[in-house]
């Protein structure tokens, strides 16, 4: 039985939580400060799976100059896509 719930654990580890419930996330971001504009293809993201389910990211933005704000579609799409 052990066998089959640490597949299971894995599987939702893996795939999402058995409940369909969204996961808890944590999101921690370090940027310039200021109004300066943000350079994605430069900054970086590290996500963890924590112990508990909850989903760490560690956010780092770094200054630009394509003369933009980045949106918050975009900030998701980088942080899925890292």
């Amino acid at each position: 039985m052990t066998a089959i719930a640490r597949r299971l654990r894995w599987l939702e580890d893996q795939f999402g939580p058995a409940d369909r419930k969204p996961r808890k996330r944590f999101r921690m971001m370090i940027r310039p400060a200021g109004r300066a504009k943000l350079d994605l293809e430069n900054s970086a993201c590290r996500r963890t799976l924590c112990a508990d389910g909850t989903v760490s990211e560690s956010i780092v933005l770094v200054t630009g100059n394509n003369g933009r704000e980045i949106t918050d579609n975009e900030l998701e799409t980088f942080c899925a896509e890292e």
